[in-house]
Formats: C-alpha cells, structure tokens, sequence
C-alpha cells in the first residue's frame, strides 16, 4: 500500500539514524507493524481505503514517531560526528601541512635559503601546530552546526555558538599550548565565516588574503634594518598560508562528507 510506504519512509527518513544497519532493521521493524495491522484490519472487513485512513490515524505523527527513534539513537549519532570529526582533522591536517611544507621549501630554495633553516626549525613546528588547532577548530565548527537549521541567519548563529563551544571544549580537552588554541578558535571563526557569509570564491579568497595580510602587519614588525628579500620573503609566506587555509575550507568540507556518507553506509 502506498501510504504505508510513505509513512515507512518518512519515519526512516527523519529519524537521523546514522548507521544503514540500523534503518534497514527499523525499516523491517515498522514494515512487520504496519503488514500486521493490515492484516487485522482486513480479518475484520475493512477496506482498502478505510484501512489506510485507519493507519495513519493510528500510527500517529511521523514526525513524532522519528524524534523519538532519534532520541533512541542518539549516542550513536554522536559516536558517528565524533569519529569522523578525529579522522578528518588527522586527514586534512596531514594533507595541509604537507602541502605547506613543500611550497615553503619551494620558496626556500627560490629566495636562496637553506632547506633546513626552514623545515627544521622552530617556525616549522609552530607552524603545524598552528594549522592541526585551525584545522580541529575549523572540523568542530562542520560538525557543531549540523546541529543546526541551515537557514542563512541560523547558519550565522550556529558559527558563533559552535565557536564558542569549540573553543571552551579545546581549552578542557587538550593540553595544547593557549596561542595554539586561541590562534586555531579564532582563525577557524574567520575562515567559517567567510564561507557562511560569502558566496562566490573570488570574494571569499580577496577576504581571506586581506584578513592574513592584516594578521601579518599585525604579528609581524619588520625592523629597519630589514632587507627587502626578507620583507618579500614573509609577505609571500603570509600569502602562501592565506591560499592554503582557503583550500583547506573546501578540502575539510569534501573529507567530512565523505567519511560521513561512508560510515552511514555501515
């Protein structure tokens, strides 16, 4: 019978069950109901029609019905988010951070400095760990707003509470050194933003690169002395960071969807 497929399909559908295991079981579970009172409804001379008005009236709201199944599951919900939150901020960090290191040993190499001043030093690792707290920041923000309506004014506030949250939970949960936090809460707010707040890339990457160009002349205090191929040097190296944390966005965005879509599958 149609409507009771409808109504089938609807619960399924809404009930935010993560794993395909699951929903194929409660789709087999509300499938036996539904045959069942079928069954009795026709042993007692109801008809097609009358029957399926007698469903629905009885099976009462889908809507309620899938709350409820959501409630049920809802801690393998969070298992889900939390397990594809950890493997993509390890995926995307390794993937960023590799692609940084490679193009700044590139531009070692083309400004004539040694190779291992810049991967071995004390900047390099500040530098990866400044991109695994925007990366996990940036990863919590995804992940805090799928709580969310995805309207555009609830999307803009769902950024400033998952931020929020993102950065109280990084302050509790790890002991990873404040500026990190600070530095990877902050920038993960300024990137998210921009991708909520702006549609068309151009603008989303003029901004990006204006809002690193800021941070440089603010973290950065050339002295007089400085001599222009070093001025050039930390000017291009701002830039590089600018284009990779925008490919980030995009990259952190592809990895989500698809570690999650891989695990709903299980």
């Amino acid at each position: 019978m149609r409507t009771a497929d409808q109504l089938i399909a609807d619960i399924v559908r809404s009930s935010r069950i993560s794993s395909h295991k699951r929903r194929q079981e409660l789709l087999r579970e509300l499938a036996t109901h539904v045959d069942d009172f079928v069954l009795l409804a026709r042993q007692a001379g109801r008809g097609d029609e009358e029957i399926q008005r007698l469903l629905v009236a009885n099976f009462g709201d889908p809507q309620q019905i899938a709350q409820q199944f959501a409630w049920v599951y809802r801690r393998e919900r969070i298992m889900l988010h939390l397990s594809v939150f950890l493997i993509s901020t390890l995926v995307v960090t390794t993937v960023v951070s590799a692609a940084v290191m490679s193009m700044q040993a590139g531009m070692a190499l083309g400004f004539g400095v040694p190779l291992l001043s810049v991967l071995g030093s004390r900047h390099s690792l500040i530098e990866a760990l400044d991109i695994l707290a925007t990366v996990a920041a940036y990863m919590g923000l995804i992940s805090l707003e799928k709580l969310f309506d995805r309207r555009p004014l609830a999307r803009a506030l769902a950024v400033l509470a998952a931020s929020s949250a993102v950065l109280v939970a990084a302050f509790a949960a790890t002991g990873m050194a404040t500026q990190f936090l600070i530095f990877g809460s902050v920038n993960a707010v300024f990137l998210r933003t921009v991708q909520v707040c702006l549609s068309r890339s151009a603008a989303r990457l003029g901004v990006v690169f204006a809002g690193f160009g800021v941070l440089g002349v603010i973290f950065f205090h050339p002295p007089a002395s400085a001599v222009p191929s070093a001025l050039a040097r930390i000017a291009a190296s701002w830039m590089l960071m600018a284009a990779a944390y925008q490919a980030m966005t995009h990259l952190a965005a592809r990895v989500d969807a698809a570690l999650l879509n891989r695990f709903q599958r299980l």
